[in-house]
């Protein structure tokens, strides 16, 4: 993805979806993270759940008990 094409992609996102996405692809970036980043693209951007339940899930890969 070029420079210009993020450009693209980001100008229909909001400032709050822009700095997410930022930061799940910070994530993705470092070793044994994307998994991690995968599912917090698709707990907060997509479903937008931000509850503790579904942010402990994404991060740790477990079901609250």
């Amino acid at each position: 993805m070029t420079d210009q094409d993020k450009t693209d992609t980001s100008n229909d996102l909001s400032v709050v979806d822009r700095v997410l996405t930022e930061f799940i692809n910070a994530v993705a970036a470092e070793d044994g993270y994307s998994e991690i980043s995968a599912r917090l693209k698709d707990a907060i951007l997509e479903k937008r759940e931000f509850n503790e339940a579904a942010l402990e899930r994404a991060l740790f890969g477990v079901e609250q008990q």
